[in-house]
């Protein structure tokens, strides 16, 4: 399988709404395309929509939904999220827009002070 993800620093609601998070990215560690492991940047004028609150659906990252984890996921980088030399954004990481996700994990990171 294919393994990428993102990470935000705004912690997750179910409240719904687009929130900031200057320090979000999206990855990928094994894609379709057979790219190297890859970080991708939110976009400068972006910043405000880095992610998707809401009880409707998982980790959304981007407004246009560069990618979204759902059962019905979807995946199309370059909207929000700075998109690889090269490659297209709705099939570089899995081969099509839609794809399912076998495995979904989220983490949460707490700083010691």
């Amino acid at each position: 399988g294919y393994i990428f993800g993102g990470f935000c620093d705004t912690p997750w609601s179910c409240n719904g709404g687009y929130k900031a998070s200057p320090k979000a990215f999206i990855f990928t560690i094994k894609c379709y395309s057979g790219l190297a492991p890859t970080k991708m940047k939110l976009k400068q004028n972006k910043m405000g929509s880095a992610v998707w609150h809401s009880s409707d659906c998982g980790p959304s990252f981007g407004c246009d939904i560069d990618v979204c984890y759902v059962s019905d996921s979807r995946a199309d980088i370059g909207n929000y999220y700075e998109l690889p030399s090269g490659q297209t954004g709705n099939n570089f990481l899995t081969g099509s827009k839609k794809c399912n996700g076998s495995e979904i994990e989220v983490f949460s990171v707490h700083q010691n002070l």
